[in-house]
């Protein structure tokens, strides 16, 4: 089943009826072909499920897929990394930033690493000769005063970084992107609620402002450390610096924006989250009765062929006035998007159907005018009691604590005998989703939920 096929023939049925080489009637027919066939597919897929490899494997493959790619890049001069002028066109600001993620990486990963000291002594001479000294954690988290390696320690990504690698995680990541991001110390740093507003005094001269209900609207953050694991070959030298940091990189802000997206979405409080309740578990764990949420609207019917038009409006209607204020966006799966509502929308008359058919092509999609922002974790197979698409404002409803960029580490699992360095790349962060109303007021994130049966 290849998702993205059904999507690309939905794409040209659109365009096609922008054309008038085809009709509505028959685009709402190929949506269901594809879909019928998909659901086959899948059907097929899992019956017939394959081994699931080892780490060690997993591992031994990516340092493989790797060294291909660092190869092709070094053999072509790393063309893939020119524009037509010659200009560098990678996904850092430059050449020597990307040579210097490269070189922080493998600092990070040879510092305490048996038998490669004169590896980690040209890396580190490298970056000294770029101007740039590595800032060390000890085991603890805490700065050390050297710049030379840390036994158990790793390394922090430099200030000069920071830009890039932030802009690479929301460039990737829809809830970091979309969310409001605010600083954490070392232990739990409380922040004021962004749903809520402050309640205004006329104290006059001389007189004392009256205590508020404070504690009501304020949040604790309470940091978490996240880590990624991969493993590049023992034999790259500083030589290899800047295709490593552009594979890396990319690597590890794909993998870490795909996981916070997971569980700042999907998030139900268990240890498969790190113990976070993301969006779908906040608005579940309000009331045990779905009716009872504010901000759930319950759809026509427990399948997607069920839903109307009228649902998706009635998810506008319970967004509160506040929360439209420009930065209201539908979240759900692409293939939802075109397979539900695009449908939806093509049967019915008037501006409806007209805003997706404008749409087709450009790169972002409108659902009854609200921008859609894609996340690849939100259903695409329907389920009974699923919240299948999301309306939100995640600058007020949701935010996302964040303790310095990234961290550089040395893997404590032995790939000596594979000729493998592990890479570990450690975030410090905390997730904290507060705007999903209540049993009496919808908040600035409302959903939309499947029937029971």
């Amino acid at each position: 089943m290849e998702i993205k096929d059904t999507i690309a023939a939905i794409e040209k049925g659109l365009e096609d009826l922008k054309k008038g080489t085809a009709t509505k009637t028959e685009v709402i027919q190929l949506i269901d072909e594809k879909t019928k066939a998909d659901r086959d597919a899948l059907t097929a897929a899992q019956s017939d499920l394959k081994i699931v490899r080892s780490e060690a494997d997993e591992l031994k493959a990516q340092a493989k897929e790797f060294s291909s790619k660092l190869q092709a890049l070094k053999a072509n001069n790393y063309a893939a990394l020119k524009g037509a002028n010659g200009s560098y066109k990678g996904i850092f600001g430059s050449p020597q930033e990307a040579k210097a993620f490269g070189l922080m990486c493998m600092a990070g990963a040879t510092a305490c690493a048996n038998g490669i000291k004169d590896k980690h002594d040209a890396v580190i001479k490298s970056l000294s000769d770029m101007g740039i000294s590595p800032k060390w954690l000890d085991p603890s988290g805490n700065k050390t005063m050297t710049t030379t390696a840390q036994s158990g320690g790793s390394a922090l990504v430099t200030t000069e970084m920071v830009p890039s690698i932030i802009r690479m995680f929301e460039q990737y990541g829809i809830f970091e992107a979309d969310a409001l991001t605010v600083p954490m110390s070392a232990g739990s740093t409380v922040q004021p609620k962004t749903d809520t507003l402050l309640d205004l005094q006329c104290p006059g001269e001389g007189k004392v402002t009256t205590a508020a209900d404070i504690a009501s609207k304020l949040i604790t953050h309470t940091p978490k450390t996240i880590t990624a694991l991969t493993a590049y070959s023992i034999e790259l030298d500083e030589d290899s610096a800047i295709a490593l940091g552009e594979l890396m990189a990319f690597i590890f802000a794909r993998s870490f924006a795909y996981g916070l997206d997971k569980i700042a979405f999907l998030g139900d409080g268990t240890s498969t989250y790190f113990g976070f309740k993301g969006i779908i578990g906040s608005l579940l764990a309000v009331d045990a009765t779905i009716g009872n949420i504010k901000s759930l609207v319950v759809g026509s019917g427990n399948a997607y062929s069920e839903l109307v038009i009228g649902d998706f409006e009635k998810c506008i209607g319970t967004l509160p006035d506040y929360a439209d204020d420009g930065f209201a966006k539908w979240y759900m799966h692409r293939y939802y998007y075109y397979t539900v509502f695009v449908k939806l929308a093509l049967a019915t008359t008037g501006t409806t159907a007209s805003e997706v058919i404008l749409g087709a092509g450009n790169r972002e999609k409108t659902a009854l005018g609200y921008p859609v922002r894609f996340t690849q974790v939100m259903p695409k197979a329907e389920a009974n009691d699923q919240i299948c698409a999301l309306l939100a404002n995640l600058k007020i409803g949701a935010q996302l604590g964040t303790r310095g960029v990234m961290e550089i580490q040395q893997s404590e699992h032995a790939f000596f005998t594979m000729r493998l360095i592990g890479l570990l790349a450690a975030r410090r962060l905390s997730i904290n989703i507060h705007g999903v109303g209540n049993t009496a007021d919808a908040g600035p994130i409302v959903g939309l939920i499947t029937a029971h049966n």
